[in-house]
């Protein structure tokens, strides 16, 4: 009963956490969108440091629960530890972690400093664009993989071998 009540448990805070990591993206994807020209230095500053507030507060916080959560989640539930598609996520997991941090979690630190740098009047606008330039790919990549993450959960597929 305590094993079943656990499981049921970690498997409530990885779906909360997904949905947390999802909303995060969405919430970067949009406020990106929204973007004023870097012409335009306050505003565009205002922009990125609320950038670097959604990563650091939403978006690698929920991806470290993601993480937590599913990998205690096979602890909890020794069948998963037989499962090809559970190692397949956990591994994607902790690549989208990775990816996170990387290149859109320390972009967007670097890019909220620089952007009030160039406000300021410290750098020009130029080197600014160079540190965003990835900025939507790397959005793009790691929404493919948090959905491909989502699907293997759905669909849990056999990799060609009994689990």
């Amino acid at each position: 009963m305590l094993a079943l009540t656990m499981q049921r448990t970690l498997k409530f805070i990885h779906s909360l956490s997904a949905i947390g990591l999802a909303g995060g993206l969405a919430s970067y994807m949009l406020i990106l969108a929204s973007a004023p020209e870097m012409a335009e230095p306050t505003a565009y500053a205002t922009l990125r440091a609320t950038l670097a507030v959604v990563s650091k507060w939403l978006l690698v916080p929920s991806m470290m629960l993601v993480i937590i959560s599913g990998l205690l989640a096979m602890i909890a539930n020794t069948r998963f530890l037989e499962m090809p598609w559970v190692w397949v996520k956990a591994l994607s997991g902790l690549v989208i972690f990775e990816a996170t941090l990387a290149s859109i979690d320390a972009p967007a630190q670097r890019a909220a400093t620089a952007t009030a740098q160039a406000a300021a009047g410290e750098i020009d606008t130029e080197t600014l664009a160079n540190l965003v330039q990835n900025e939507w790919g790397a959005w793009w990549v790691l929404l493919g993989l948090s959905v491909a993450n989502v699907a293997l959960a759905i669909w849990r597929p056999r990799f060609g071998w009994r689990g």
